[in-house]
């Protein structure tokens, strides 16, 4: 052996043992002894990266390229101490330069699909990936991070395989159950999401906060309640200030109750939960990083509206916390916004929402953004869902800026800073309280003037929401009392709602649906069912020996079991066996759903949250709807449909008035076709009107300009 090779010998024993300095030195004798070797240079490099000197070390892998041009392996490492300095663009093309030298180099592809993300180019990033793991289906970190990469492109499937792929090169890889979960969980795969979460939890005992708040919220959705708020509390032991499982274990709800008294605890455990995070909020500010707490305040109180109460005092109490937080960990976003002259320009109307897609929000409010004179407006659209359909792209279509908020990962205060940098004057959010993300951006003073959809019928309780847009048909004479935001109502629906196509018939059996009953569809959401609706419907069937009641399934097996078990108690204390008195059916596409209703002989409306895309498609199918107004809007959607339409017959004084309907509509056929014909003669009414649209035109008009000239 000569001198050399015996001193690169003892450098790596030095490496190998941590004494790097020592190594350092072996390879600056190595060098002198033998300058040309570009071995030696690369090694030193290596060493002084592993010394935490970056810049030299890229001086020496230099040199290694200097006297061996086409080093590959060099260019590779100067590549990965440039992205470890977030010098993305000089690591791509040292990467690049790897790959010329050498086109069958795995992690050269890999690295430079890492530094291309960073970069924003998730397509070339995912081209890289494939590549690597195309030249070594072995590699699982190229496989680990083309899931990424497939993820920030929304494309779940093919992350699924990737993720997986990675976990059989590698089971112990944490990280990547907790992606698999992830995309599980956005697939609505719950089980096997909660089976991943739960993988990555026992791989990290006593530091898995993040895999267990991810656990939480699939258990949420599941429906599972004490497994919520236990997983929740478990990381409250483990990090007592962070927020997101402090929000979870104070503010959470189940899906279902199994009673009022039920109910009534978990409203109060919310009401002191609030208490106490107001209590907290030094220590959440003081343990942990701004853009980490802005994260983690994506919260939306959902399952609040479904009690039956006036939500304005909580909802308020909330938005008060999380304005506090805002002011301290992004003073920037709660500035007051300045209203700019609008002379000689178009006004500036922004829509915010996760739902722009084939659903109740988009299908409501899509005629807010395109079906406004554009010659007056200018119309911002801001997509925070990786989701589109052909709604989505009627929107594209339709408005003068689409900004897809969506790939990589995205946060609140990148979306806050896209909203700001195009200098709205007036943003709209069509619903408020079914996404965590928009909910939390509602707290921001994002625009001059910002405005509320009843999307979800409820006040958001934010003071930056300055007007609540709601339907005059459905509001009762009192509402500005149920709301923290100034009430604009506007006539009929307050939309302009397409009808519905309905689709070629069908027959009963094809739905597996008894012949020879009376059927009662209660389609709305199992969650959106309060238990004062049990009674009324087991009188309902206790009245009609031959109805049967039409039910959907909930997301999950858990809260059709719940709420199917609290039904079955109810009708037994009515002295009747559950057996064929209800019918659940699985979710299904909307032809399919419209179908049901035609085959169906009477909706039933439900108490405290009533139908409103529902009813409007019972109506369209000629479907009779039998309603009892709530004390709040969101229990007066059908009475104001049916208002409109002039069908006071289905609108009932109270409960037995409502039995009464609904037996008379489902037994007396003579009478149903009656008022068939009516709805069918009536649905114009409600379907295809302008009118509301052009007050809405009104008020963006005169509201921004009378304060801009008082200003």
């Amino acid at each position: 052996m000569n001198q050399v090779e015996a001193l690169l010998q003892a450098a790596a024993q030095a490496r190998q043992t941590g004494d790097l300095e020592r190594a350092l030195e072996c390879l600056d004798q190595a060098i002198v002894l033998s300058p040309e070797d570009p071995r030696n240079h690369f090694l030193r490099g290596l060493t002084l990266e592993d010394l935490h000197r970056p810049d030299e070390a890229i001086a020496s892998l230099q040199n290694a390229i200097r006297v061996k041009p086409d080093y590959a392996e060099a260019c590779n490492n100067i590549g990965i101490i440039l992205h470890d300095q977030k010098r993305f663009d000089l690591a791509a093309a040292n990467f690049r330069d790897a790959i010329r030298h050498k086109p069958n180099y795995p992690g050269a592809y890999n690295n430079l699909g890492t530094s291309l993300r960073a970069l924003g180019d998730f397509v070339g990033a995912q081209q890289q990936f494939a590549q690597a793991v195309l030249l070594n289906p072995n590699y699982a970190l190229a496989h680990y991070n083309l899931g990424i990469a497939y993820l920030d492109m929304g494309q779940l499937n093919q992350a699924e395989n990737s993720f997986n792929h990675a976990l059989r090169l590698r089971p112990d890889h944490v990280q990547a159950y907790s992606y698999l979960g992830s995309v599980q969980h956005d697939m609505g795969k719950l089980d096997e999401a909660e089976a991943s979460f739960t993988h990555a939890v026992q791989m990290k005992p006593g530091k898995n906060g993040a895999e267990l708040n991810k656990l939480a919220r699939v258990f949420w959705e599941q429906g599972r309640i004490e497994q919520t708020l236990a997983a929740y509390r478990q990381v409250q032991t483990l990090n007592p200030h962070e927020l997101k499982s402090a929000l979870g274990a104070f503010l959470s709800f189940p899906a279902v109750y199994r009673n009022q008294i039920d109910l009534l605890e978990a409203r109060q455990r919310f009401a002191n939960g609030l208490k106490i995070l107001h209590e907290n909020i030094p220590n959440f500010i003081s343990h942990n990083q701004p853009e980490k707490l802005l994260d983690e305040l994506r919260w939306s109180n959902f399952y609040l509206a479904y009690q039956g109460f006036d939500d304005k005092d909580l909802q308020t109490d909330y938005a008060r916390f999380v304005a506090a937080m805002l002011e301290k960990i992004a003073p920037q976003v709660m500035q007051p916004r300045v209203k700019k002259d609008t002379v000689g320009r178009r006004l500036r109307i922004g829509y915010l929402s996760s739902f722009f897609r084939d659903c109740t929000v988009g299908m409501y409010f899509r005629s807010w953004i395109m079906r406004l004179d554009r010659e007056q407006f200018e119309i911002f659209v801001y997509h925070t869902r990786q989701e589109t359909d052909h709604v989505t792209q009627e929107i594209v279509d339709a408005c003068d800026h689409f900004r897809h908020l969506v790939a990589g990962p995205v946060s609140p205060s990148s979306i806050a800073a896209a909203v700001l940098k195009d200098d709205l004057d007036i943003l709209v959010y069509p619903e408020l309280g079914m996404d965590n993300t928009s909910f939390l951006l509602a707290a921001m003073r994002l625009a001059p003037v910002q405005c509320a959809g009843w999307g979800h019928p409820v006040t958001s309780g934010h003071a930056n929401i300055d007007y609540y847009f709601s339907s005059a048909a459905m509001e009762p004479d009192n509402a500005e009392i149920h709301y923290s935001e100034k009430l604009k109502l506007f006539e009929g629906l307050g939309t302009y709602y397409s009808k519905p196509v309905l689709p070629t018939s069908a027959q009963r059996a094809d739905f597996a649906l008894p012949e020879g009953k009376t059927l009662y569809l209660c389609p709305q959401s199992l969650f959106k069912i309060h238990p004062d609706n049990d009674a009324l419907l087991a009188r309902i069937l206790e009245r009609d020996p031959n109805g049967v009641i039409v039910l959907f399934a909930g997301r999950h097996p858990n809260i059709t079991n719940a709420f199917f078990a609290r039904l079955s108690q109810t009708l037994r204390e009515h002295g009747m066996e559950p057996q064929g008195r209800g019918i659940i059916l699985p979710s299904m596409a909307h032809d399919d759903y419209l179908r049901v209703n035609l085959l169906c002989d009477v909706m039933l409306d439900t108490l405290h949250w009533s139908g409103g895309n529902t009813t409007l498609d019972a109506l369209a199918c000629g479907l009779p709807v039998i309603t009892l107004p709530g004390e709040f809007m969101r229990g007066r959607q059908s009475y104001g449909m049916l208002k409109c339409m002039g069908l006071d017959e289905l609108i009932s004084k109270n409960q037995d008035d409502y039995i009464e309907k609904a037996i008379r509509v489902g037994k007396d056929n003579a009478w149903r076709q009656q008022v068939v014909q009516r709805i069918i003669a009536g649905s114009n009414s409600i379907f295809n009107m302008e009118k509301s649209l052009r007050q809405m035109e009104s008020f963006y008009q005169s509201e921004f300009n009378v304060k801009c000239g008082g200003g």
